[in-house]
């Protein structure tokens, strides 16, 4: 399951951003959902994503993709790849592009992450 999404330095965030699927801390949503037995946090199982034009949402489900063909294997690590790094700071197409997933699993938090250029993984 799903617990945070951070993406760095892509498409239109410059900075890291995140999807986060941890409730807060109201007590009216948090009773009919599981929460993890070693854990004191509880995670949403669905999540809804709003905003105004050109905020963002099509981009984090550019990176979600994006990020699932690296993982998958699919995407071409020997060869120079196109990297959509946030384009409007000159500075920023030498830094890394940053993906890091939170997972819950068999009831232990991992973390997934992985960097790149356009050059290196």
């Amino acid at each position: 399951m799903l617990i945070n999404f951070s993406i760095e330095n892509w498409i239109s965030c410059r900075y890291k951003a995140t999807l986060s699927m941890v409730t807060t801390e109201d007590t009216l949503y948090g009773k009919g959902i599981p929460k993890p037995a070693e854990h004191k946090i509880i995670i949403l199982p669905t999540a809804a994503i709003f905003g105004g034009n050109a905020s963002g949402k099509t981009n984090l489900f550019r990176a979600l993709n994006f990020a699932k063909f690296m993982v998958n294997g699919f995407m071409p690590i020997d060869n120079i790849m196109t990297i959509d790094q946030f384009k409007l700071d000159t500075g920023k197409k030498t830094k890394l592009s940053k993906f890091v997933f939170e997972l819950l699993i068999n009831e232990k938090i991992f973390e997934f992450s992985f960097v790149l250029t356009s050059t290196e993984v």
